[in-house]
């Protein structure tokens, strides 16, 4: 069965920060690097999305796929021409953190549907997103704030209809595809490929008003209070607050920040130098705020999924940075926190109220430098960008039993070339220099995973493949 995790099968911690999740810690946790994926719960039948709150458990990638496809067959073929889109550079980046308009996203829109359909639409954005408070939840809860805009001044531009769903490329599990939703203050974009969790990210998620109570039962009961992403600023205040005052002046950022840095056409941006104060600097206690700081969001992601990544991100505490600017209270417009690693990205800003103008507002962003739309296109970590890694060098056979070597063919023969061979964790395992327009690399040995093979020519910037052991 296949599971909904992150390709690379990551370490898992002993400290768990995902609700009711069990996590152990591996005696040897070198010899995790590489091995089969972990199980996720029991899949269960999706339920009804009216006033969902963080009911269903964990689906596989198989579900997904199945609901994805029971939706395209409630539709009619123009309706389905429009879902069904084509999985490239361009139409990724089709998210944006302004009201929705015919430029900036792409797909159906939850209001254009009968109930039946959204219903079927929902249904999979359900079986692809956490559970708890996070996740489908939150989803929920971004809609109904919208409802609350549109109630309040915000007018048409506004609500939970005003939701658009795409599939970038055809839900399968044997190939490549992304799960594209979003509106008004949200972008969930997860991507697949050959049945696992590839990328969770870019993950936009905002808020205005901060906390209300529901007016209609578009999607929550009536009078039902909400404060969508307080868990987000809940965790941030509680890691600034747990820094020494020393600890704070040396997180403290210069820049005064209007919004996050890397929303919406920024793809592949990151600083090329971490600022702040470095997490080695931490206590172990401190850094275990650093962390529950960074699982609101991560927790967006299947249940899976994001136990492996915030235990993979917690290996990484010690490069990660943290930094803020403002007041670091997160009351005023202006203030501004970062955690910024290896791989991951975390970004939460206060905004002036645009509908409510005397209030405050968040926007947010979680990236990964390695796995943002599955590293196909805009990475610096292990990343595939595998357009130009096509143009360069092939590799075969893909998967490989690790019985036979990893046949290598570059494109032009180069008169000195180099090849690094890692795991998923970043490790290397190999290398070797060689000449020509050929090259064997062995395999036996290497345990069940994915792997990345980056390959240098002639002095060019490297590119690199990602390929899978059976």
């Amino acid at each position: 069965m296949n599971k909904l995790l992150l390709v690379a099968p990551l370490l898992v911690a002993a400290t768990a920060y995902e609700k009711g999740t069990a996590l152990f810690a591996p005696a040897n946790p070198a010899a995790y690097l590489n091995t089969a994926p972990l199980t996720s719960a029991t899949p269960t039948e999706v339920k009804s999305v009216t006033g969902i709150q963080g009911t269903q458990t964990t689906a596989t990638v198989a579900d997904v796929v199945a609901a994805a496809n029971a939706f395209i067959a409630t539709l009619s073929t123009s309706q389905q021409s429009t879902l069904l889109q084509t999985f490239n550079q361009t139409n990724v980046t089709k998210w944006s953190n302004l009201p929705v308009n015919t430029t900036n996203r792409i797909g159906l829109r939850l209001d254009a549907l009968t109930t039946a359909q959204q219903a079927a639409a929902l249904a999979v954005v359900q079986a692809a997103t956490g559970t708890g408070n996070e996740g489908f939840n939150e989803i929920q809860q971004l809609r109904a704030a919208d409802d609350n805009l549109a109630a309040n001044g915000g007018g048409s531009a506004y609500g939970s209809g005003v939701y658009l769903i795409a599939f970038l490329g055809s839900p399968t599990t044997a190939g490549t595809w992304m799960l594209m939703f979003g509106g008004h203050h949200l972008a969930t974009n997860i991507t697949y490929s050959n049945g696992n969790v590839t990328g969770a990210t870019p993950k936009f998620e905002a808020t205005e008003p901060l906390s209300f109570t529901t007016a209609n039962s578009n999607v929550f009961p009536t009078g039902t209070t909400i404060a969508p992403l307080s868990s987000e600023a809940s965790g941030m205040l509680a890691m600034l607050n747990g820094l020494s005052a020393s600890q704070k002046s040396s997180a403290l950022l210069t820049q005064t920040f209007n919004d996050i840095l890397l929303g919406t056409g920024q793809d592949g941006n990151f600083p090329a130098t971490r600022v702040g104060l470095q997490c080695s600097q931490l206590s172990s206690a401190q850094q275990d705020l650093v962390v529950a700081a960074m699982a609101p969001w991560v927790q967006d992601a299947d249940d899976v999924t994001s136990a492996n990544l915030l235990a993979y991100y917690r290996t990484q505490l010690a490069n990660t940075y943290i930094a803020y600017a403002g007041t670091g209270n997160l009351t005023s417009q202006s203030d501004y926190v970062r955690i910024d690693g290896p791989n991951v990205w975390i970004e939460f800003s206060c905004q002036g109220g645009v509908v409510y103008r005397n209030q405050i507002h968040y926007h947010t962003i979680w990236r990964d430098r390695a796995r943002d739309y599955g590293g196909n296109f805009y990475t610096t970590v292990l990343g595939t960008k595998a357009t130009a890694a096509t143009q360069t060098f092939s590799v075969y056979p893909n998967p490989t039993s690790g019985d036979d070597a990893l046949q290598v063919k570059l494109t032009t023969p180069a008169t000195t070339a180099s090849y690094t061979l890692r795991n998923l964790m970043g490790q290397t395992l190999a290398t070797k220099t060689f000449r020509g327009s050929a090259v064997q690399v062995p395999t036996e040995g290497l345990a069940a995973g994915t792997y990345v093979l980056s390959l240098e020519a002639d002095g060019s910037e490297p590119v690199n493949h990602r390929f899978v052991v059976k």
